[in-house]
């Protein structure tokens, strides 16, 4: 049960932090990256995703790397484990 409020929380926050990164003022980021720490630990095709995008969008890949390393440690480790190696 735990695993599909998840992947349902996660999916709100998502489309809602797409829909925000339209916005003049784009602080969908956060919400679409609290959506992603929310899919990645419930979802492996999320986190499998989210590796594919990183290591085909370059500025993708540095904004993660950005935010990941301004978030404190326990949230970090969810993030870091999309990193490309």
């Amino acid at each position: 049960m735990g695993r599909i409020l998840a992947r349902i929380t996660g999916s709100i926050l998502c489309f809602i932090g797409v829909i925000g990164m339209l916005t003049p003022i784009p602080f969908g980021i956060i919400f679409f990256v609290i959506g992603l720490m929310f899919l990645i630990p419930s979802t492996p095709r999320a986190a499998n995703g989210v590796r594919w995008a990183r290591s085909r969008i370059s500025i993708f890949d540095r904004s993660m790397d950005l935010i990941t390393r301004r978030l404190p440690v326990p949230y970090r480790r969810i993030l870091r484990e999309t990193e490309i190696k």
